[in-house]
């Protein structure tokens, strides 16, 4: 799935998991997910994931890295 204009150009990868969860992540960071019950709210939760490690990177001076 490609959803640039939600994450900033990153793509994203949804993988339905053993316990029927739905886990969302960056193909190119795979360290930033979030889980959910339904695709759309893997989603939700992984954009929620993503504005706090942007809020991160620029409160502590850091560059987005992968």
């Amino acid at each position: 799935m490609n959803m640039h204009n939600d994450f900033d150009g990153f793509s994203i990868n949804l993988i339905l998991d053993e316990e029927d969860d739905w886990l969302a992540h960056f193909v190119e960071i795979p360290n930033i997910s979030a889980f959910g019950e339904a695709p759309e709210e893997a989603i939700a939760e992984l954009k929620v994931a993503w504005s706090a490690y942007k809020e991160s990177c620029r409160k502590h001076g850091d560059p987005i890295s992968f």
